[in-house]
Parts: C-alpha cells; sequence; structure tokens
C-alpha cells in the first residue's frame, strides 16, 4: 500500500543532530555531522513569553502545554516553546527558566518575516515518560525563503532542562531528501513511547506543494539516535513511510498493540498496522487499511477491548434540509475491522440535538476507566466538551445533554492558543482540562496583565 516514488524521493541523506544515515548508510552526507544544531538557551528573561499552545499532557501533578512563541522574533523568528502550570493554574516557575523552555532551531532570522516565518520552529505533540521526563516533538524550518520543515524531537529533564544524554544536544532534526534540499514538509503530530526506552514518532509527510499527505512513522533508540533496525523497503532504515490512500493521511494518534504499531488520522478515517520490524500488516483491515469513507480524522485512542476508536468530523452533513459538520466517531477491532457494536459499520455521527452540529475541528480524544469517552471539539466556533456512553451515544448526565460548554466553570491561567487539530485534552483526577483553541488572530499579542484561559470541568 506504499505511495510509489517514496523510495527516489527521500532515499537521499537523513540527517539526525550530528548525524546522519539513509537508504545507503555508508554513504552519509557531505555535511559531515555538522548540523547539531544545539540552538538557543531558554529564554533567561523575566517577561513570560506570548504563548500558541498546541497541545498539553499532565506533568509533574499540572499540566505541561507546548506550541511555540513570538518572543524573540526580530532574532530568531518564531521558536518552539514549552511552559509548565501547577494544577492551580500558576506558572511552575521551577521548570525551565522562570516556568518556560525556548528553543531555537533555525539561528538568526534572515530575510522578512511574513506569513509563515522563514525559521518556524514548533512543538505539536508532547509526551510524559515514566521518570517525570518530557519529549517534545514537531517541526523546524528546513530551509529559508521555503516552506520545507523537517521532524524535530526534544527531550527534557523533569525540571525543564535539556537531556544532554539524548543525542548529546537534548535535541534532534530530521531532514528528509538530501543535504540543503526543500523538497519535503512534515511534522511529528503523536509520540509513543516503549518500555525499553525507545519510542516512537508519527506525523504526515508530503512534498512542498503540500497537495498530498503520506504517514510518517519514525523509532527512535532512547538516545535520540534513529532506530535502524526498524526497516521498510523503499524508505530510510528508521523510518516507515506510506500512503496512496487519501490526499490526506497524518498520524494523528497511535496505539500499541503487542510488537506493532496502529496509527492513524487524516481523510476517511484511515489506520494502518506496522510491524516491530518495519513492515505493514496487510493482514490488518483490507490489505493493510481500516478505512471509514468521508470525514477526516483528528485523534485515535486504543479501546480496553484491544480495538481502537478514531475521532473527527464530516462535513455537508444534510440535517434538516441543512448541511452541517458533524462530530463522527469510528470504532475499529484490533485487527482494523469495523467494530459493528459500537453503530453501523462501526460509526456514530451525532446530528442531534441540535447543539452538536457544525463540529469544525475535533481536537481531543480520551477514554475513562469507566469506558466513558471524551471528545473536545470546536461547535458552532466555541469549545464544547462531550462525554459519550461506550457505545456512542451521549451521556446526558453529563453538563447540558452531553456537553461541557465554555465559558461554565474558568481557570484562569496566562495563555495564548489558536485554534489547530491536536491533542488539547488532558485529565486529572477528577477534572478535565483543555485549552481555547478560539482566541487567536495573527499579529496580535496580548498585553502584560492579559488573560487567557485553560478551562476545566468536573467529570
Amino acid at each position: 500500500m506504499r505511495k510509489a516514488g517514496w523510495a527516489a524521493l527521500v532515499a537521499g541523506a537523513l540527517l539526525v543532530g550530528g548525524g546522519a544515515c539513509g537508504g545507503d548508510d555508508s554513504n552519509p552526507s557531505p555535511d559531515g555531522g555538522t548540523q547539531t544544531d544545539a540552538g538557543t538557551q531558554p529564554d533567561a528573561g523575566t517577561k513570560l513569553p506570548a504563548e500558541e499552545g498546541r497541545a498539553l499532557a499532565v506533568s509533574n501533578g499540572g499540566l505541561v502545554v507546548v506550541g511555540s512563541t513570538e518572543a524573540n522574533l526580530a532574532t530568531t523568528g518564531v521558536d518552539l516553546l514549552v511552559r509548565r502550570y501547577t494544577a492551580s493554574g500558576a506558572v511552575d516557575t521551577s521548570f525551565g527558566t522562570q516556568g518556560s523552555v525556548v528553543l531555537d532551531f533555525e539561528g538568526p532570522a534572515k530575510g522578512p518575516l511574513s506569513g509563515e516565518r522563514e525559521q518556524a520552529d514548533r512543538a505539536d505533540t508532547v509526551a510524559v515518560l515514566a521518570d517525570g521526563s518530557i519529549l517534545v516533538a514537531g517541526f523546524a524550518r528546513g530551509g529559508n525563503a521555503s516552506d520545507s520543515r523537517d521532524f524535530v524531537v526534544v527531550k527534557l529533564k523533569a525540571n525543564g532542562q535539556l537531556d544532554m544524554g539524548f543525542n548529546k544536544t537534548g535535541k534532534s532534526r530530521l531532514h528528509f531528501g538530501e543535504e540543503n534540499a526543500v523538497n519535503f514538509v512534515g511534522t511529528v503530530r503523536s509520540i509513543l513511547p516503549l518500555a525499553d526506552g525507545r519510542f516512537y514518532a508519527g506525523g504526515f509527510l508530503t512534498k512542498s506543494d503540500g497537495l498530498d499527505e503520506d504517514f510518517a512513522l519514525i523509532r527512535y533508540n532512547a538516545d535520540g539516535s534513529l532506530d535502524t533496525t526498524f526497516k521498510s523497503a523503499g524508505s530510510p532504515s528508521g523510518s516507515w513511510i506510506g500512503g496512496a490512500y487519501t490526499n490526506a493521511e497524518s498520524v494523528q494518534g497511535m496505539a500499541l498493540q503487542g510488537t506493532s504499531v496502529v496509527l492513524g488520522g487524516g481523510d476517511h478515517f484511515a489506520a494502518v498496522r506496522i510491524t516491530s520490524s518495519g513492515s505493514q500488516d496487510l493482514t490488518f483491515g483490507t490489505s493493510g487499511l481500516a478505512k471509514s469513507e468521508d470525514g477526516q480524522a483528528h485523534a485515535l485512542v486504543a479501546r480496553p477491548n484491544g480495538g481502537f476508536l478514531l475521532a473527527g468530523e464530516r462535513q455537508d452533513v444534510q440535517v434538516g434540509g441543512t448541511k452541517h459538520g458533524v462530530l463522527k466517531l469510528v470504532a475499529y477491532t484490533a485487527d482494523g475491522k469495523p467494530d459493528v457494536t459500537f453503530g453501523p459499520g462501526g460509526v456514530r455521527e451525532l446530528t442531534s440535538p441540535a447543539g452538536v452540529l457544525d463540529v469544525v475541528d475535533v481536537s481531543g480524544l480520551r477514554i475513562q476507566a469507566d469506558g466513558k469517552i471524551l471528545v473536545y471539539a470546536d461547535v458552532y466556533a466555541k469549545p464544547v466538551l462531550f462525554r459519550l456512553l461506550a457505545n456512542g451515544d451521549l451521556d446526558t448526565s453529563f453538563g447540558t445533554d452531553g456537553m461541557v460548554r465554555w465559558p461554565e466553570t474558568q481557570l484562569p491561567v496566562p495563555l495564548f492558543i489558536r485554534s489547530t487539530t491536536g491533542p488539547k485534552l488532558a485529565v486529572i483526577g477528577s477534572q478535565a482540562f483543555v485549552t481555547d483553541a478560539n482566541i487567536y488572530s495573527s499579529g496580535f499579542f496580548p498585553e502584560e496583565d492579559s488573560r487567557l484561559l485553560l478551562k476545566s470541568t468536573g467529570l
């Protein structure tokens, strides 16, 4: 099921931090390992950098939010940002530098800064490991005056300091194509840690025109190097690149099944299973692909029965003579078949009550210990947290008709969040925390005393 042509396009140098590997490990990049890019030190200023949050996770009893900041726009462009808050919403000043870590992968900004910045670095996902250390991943701009993007992963100690045992710099950068090539755009959207310290990073890779995204899966060793025992024909060692299913396949979530990993997301709620050796499991789904026609999935989570659930939306659904966007959930069995116990064809679409309509962005998905499902989404351009029963019915005992809308209960903290696909839902005990995804406008940043909202509600 692999997209034809990736072997030729990607088999060039695959640069990681200070070294290189690729389809031919005996022919490293001519850069000779000079692209270590240790980056800038965390911002030493006392003013809290304005924040554009993309994902959050539970860390040290509080919440860590990752994304980007324009605090150093004139010198390094848009930088990757990590910030930690206590459970009460205060900035955790014991983390990083006064609560924040700001990292740059590109160096001084050059040329005009407009639209997508030429030196843009951003985190799109985060995972907290058992020892409290933090893996943060996303992209760095792959070249000036281009839209190319490289995969980046950062490892922080629990206190927010760079873990220098990780790729010797605390950071790893993965470039697809030949040295200095600007042919590919990619980002990491999901991280899946393994018990032995290795981890998967999943996202998408596409040509710079952005017209056709493909699944991209990388396996790293605990020290930040590529795990070159993970091999797949047509992809550089350490990676599996696959597509040709739809126009947009992007890893929005992963689930471990024994030694294999299921990854899914993008158009038609697509999912595939990759073995620990790096090959696609063609016994999964239909000829290696699980798929539900129409709509786009933005989140994936494992189910207690061994299957998995994808959540997203389908647009232009006729309801009462009017077209709407609706919340769509697709349940698959462990083998990638539609789970018909969840709904016809394994699919549930919410078309009533009227308050559930006009979903435009599903960005958070969790399954509670009791099997109930939490989904965070934009509805009528406002944030809503849904709770559904295990079979997909709305849990009408939760909020109003199974939904909590904001502002209802609010926990004020200084955040700067824009609407985006990505996990923006975390649970601490009986509280669910989400980031507000509807208060960003390009070029505007809050004054020092401005306070936006990270919101919580009782479960």
